[in-house]
């Protein structure tokens, strides 16, 4: 009950203290900065303003083409091969015209016409005509059929492997039953990214990168596939292909990367000057003179501190939540991931929460690290400097380790097992975490039991430390 009583002390005096009100006020601000940053960019976008003119104006803007290389045609000095392409462009644009076809679209009508062209430019006229057909009674199961029958060929002429034959055959089974004749939609982006994920596995390369698959790669891709079957089967669209959605993943992406670094420097301040103020201001003899022993004054300040996180990153990642939900359409992303096999869903609010604490994890260790050196140092100043130095600079300079450095045994190294979040959330569209996936480093390599023993270690050593300077060092 005496730690209890010391803990709510504490508590008392880390939030009347007008420090600590500002600090919290530059956390809030950080977030509605990412808020106020993401809606300048809503309003700012300009993208696809000439796919979205010709949508609206397609017939327009066809006919202004056929014409304009009608007119090129006309140019005597044209050579052959140039007017031989400049026909089967207009003939493509006139076809499209006929059928009603976007320019600019991705539908499997689309696809027919640029096969029809491609055909009859190398003189298969019957095997033109037939997709003609196709197209005008507008047969969808037909153009399946017809792709279909293609693969065979291919593969009886040993053009293609069984291997590939099965991967797009599966491809042709899932348009048909969830691409219902012409939708865009974004279910053809999840059948193109599982035909990739595919293909990487046949030639054991990223579709991504260009580089060889690991073994973890391939799982990863593996799951990937299993993940994109779930969304179609159970109609769960990705939040970066909705257009109406897509600034709300920025905020989602950015939110949690600003306001976790401003959490960390308020955390690492105040955790700084826990013991060394307290010395500095002479108020610690007090303390010392009170029946309460050492070792409880100081978990009260520990736990006091580890609330203090807590509290503030639950009421951040909520009130993401609800500026996500205020400010930009949609109910957000659903995270999908793989347990036993099979896959598991986490709803927006819950995944959102989930990720602001795993993020935090990195916090508790520098919050640790800032309470050892002020306990140890006796010097505020000191401590928060180089606390905050190295949290600021730990990601540059194990980044440029993990580039010349490929030895084993830099990750044992803390600053490389930091990264908690990616390791849970696999999948996550968080930017920093997206960010680090752009190098190649043993943080990835290593698993969540790995990094989360390698920072228990940490901790406990630095929790000795600091219990050890501050029982046995005179307070005068």
């Amino acid at each position: 009950m005496k730690i209890f009583r010391l803990f709510i002390d504490e508590n008392i005096k880390i939030w009347k203290k007008f420090s600590t009100k500002l600090l919290i006020i530059a956390v809030l601000l950080s977030l509605v900065g990412v808020l106020g940053l993401t809606k300048l960019m809503q309003h700012m976008d300009e993208r696809n303003k000439m796919s979205v003119y010709v949508t609206e104006n397609n017939d327009e803007y066809l006919k202004s083409e056929i014409d304009y290389l009608k007119e090129q045609l006309k140019d005597e000095n044209l050579d052959e091969e140039s007017k031989k392409s400049m026909q089967a462009q207009m003939e493509q644009y006139e076809m499209y015209l006929q059928y009603d076809i976007q320019l600019y679209g991705d539908t499997w009508k689309n696809d027919i016409v640029k096969s029809i062209v491609k055909l009859r430019m190398n003189g298969k006229n019957d095997e033109a005509e037939k997709l003609v057909q196709i197209l005008k009674n507008n047969d969808y199961s037909g153009y399946i059929a017809n792709e279909k029958k293609i693969l065979k060929d291919e593969l009886d002429n040993k053009e293609i492997k069984q291997q590939e034959y099965d991967d797009e055959i599966l491809i042709l089974e899932l348009k048909e039953e969830y691409l219902k004749e012409d939708e865009e939609t974004w279910k053809k982006s999840i059948i193109r990214e599982i035909q990739n994920s595919q293909k990487g596995l046949r030639e054991g390369i990223s579709y991504n990168s260009g580089k060889l698959l690991k073994v973890e790669d391939k799982q990863k891709l593996e799951e990937l596939i299993t993940m994109d079957k779930y969304r179609l089967e159970k109609n769960i669209e990705p939040i970066e292909t909705s257009s109406d959605e897509n600034f709300r993943l920025r905020f989602e992406m950015l939110a949690p990367m600003f306001v976790i670094a401003v959490i960390s420097i308020v955390t690492v301040i105040i955790a700084g000057g826990t013991i060394s103020t307290e010395v500095s201001s002479g108020t610690i003899k007090f303390w010392a003179l009170t029946p309460n022993k050492r070792w409880k004054i100081l978990t009260a300040k520990l736990l006091s501190i580890l609330f203090y996180i807590i509290i503030l990153t639950l009421v951040m990642s909520l009130l993401s939540v609800a500026f996500a939900n205020i400010f930009f359409k949609g109910s957000g992303e659903t995270y999908l991931y793989i347990k036993n096999g099979e896959v598991q869903e986490i709803g927006n609010t819950l995944y959102t929460v989930e990720l602001y604490f795993a993020k935090t994890i990195p916090v508790v260790i520098f919050a640790l690290f800032a309470v050892m050196l002020s306990t140890v140092t006796r010097n505020t100043a000191a401590s928060v400097s180089i606390s905050m130095a190295l949290y600021m600079g730990n990601g540059i300079v194990m980044m440029i380790l993990n580039q010349f450095i490929k030895k084993d045994w830099i990750r044992f190294v803390p600053f490389n097992n930091l990264n908690i979040a990616k390791k849970i959330f696999t999948n996550s569209t968080d930017l920093s975490q997206m960010l680090l996936d752009g190098t190649d480093t043993f943080a990835k390599s290593t698993s969540l039991g790995f990094s989360l023993c390698v920072l228990g270690v940490c901790s406990i050593l630095m929790i000795v430390t600091m219990y050890d300077s501050f029982n046995k060092r005179d307070i005068i």
